[in-house]
């Protein structure tokens, strides 16, 4: 499908299509029953990190190495706007309401949120952390920005009060590389190069003085990526030994 590493998939159009994107430099909407290309978007000029979709899947946002946030038409392909960052992109997310966009930038590990439509920066938040920003994502409230990183932190920068609410400086003890929401934003999985996940409860206010429900042993090599299914029920991860586990 590729020429290179796919950094990211996801299905849209109701299951009916995938849209991945790759260090080959290049976005791809697939028909998944054709099993083809139905559109490319090849506007950047290095490896992509990362693509997200509006939940109308009529909007999709690109990170990438070229130092670009790039927006694109579904149905056109057309490209809408690019916001130029001063190092390259590690990874961008769309709000589940389709207002805004997060993107972490390896210059100063900064988090830059902008307005999904007009592209003016809405926060700049520098120093977030003290290295590279593997994942930043919207909570399904669109109230708050969750990030992990090489720093083995995890930080929730909330919207409203503009500033840090949570945190969490010891919650593994190797490289994060992934995180994600339950649907309703009850619960936050990160995965890590430490062999484990883990599943905070970050609804609770004292939530810091109980431990997280840490999933060990399902990896034999660092854990790579992690997804909750809809209901929350499971959490699906996948790692660098070559293995998908999927968790209770």
């Amino acid at each position: 499908g590729h020429s290179d590493t796919v950094s990211s998939c996801h299905f849209c159009f109701e299951d009916t299509k995938i849209l991945s994107c790759s260090y080959d430099r290049t976005v791809k909407l697939w028909d998944v029953e054709k099993g083809f290309p139905v559109q490319v978007f090849e506007e950047h000029s290095a490896p992509v990190s990362e693509c997200s979709l509006t939940p109308d899947d009529r909007r999709v946002v690109t990170s990438s190495y070229d130092n670009t946030v790039k927006a694109w038409d579904m149905e056109t392909g057309k490209m809408l706007w690019t916001v130029e960052h001063e190092s390259i992109v590690t990874s961008c997310n769309i709000s589940c309401d389709g207002r805004y966009v997060v993107s972490g930038s390896e210059k100063e590990y900064t988090i830059y949120i902008f307005d999904a439509t007009s592209a003016t920066v809405v926060a700049h938040i520098q120093g977030h952390h003290k290295s590279t920003i593997t994942r930043c994502c919207f909570d399904p409230d669109n109230r708050r920005v969750a990030s992990v990183s090489y720093d083995k932190t995890i930080k929730l920068w909330d919207m409203i009060t503009r500033s840090t609410s949570i945190t969490i400086n010891e919650g593994h003890s190797n490289v994060i590389s992934d995180c994600c929401f339950t649907s309703d934003g009850h619960y936050l999985c990160t995965a890590s190069w430490d062999r484990s996940l883990k599943i905070w409860d970050i609804k609770t206010e004292e939530f810091q003085c109980h431990e997280p429900l840490s999933l060990n042993e399902g990896h034999e090599g660092s854990v790579s990526s992690c997804i909750f299914s809809q209901d929350a029920s499971l959490v699906v991860s996948g790692g660098y030994d070559k293995t998908i586990a999927i968790w209770d």
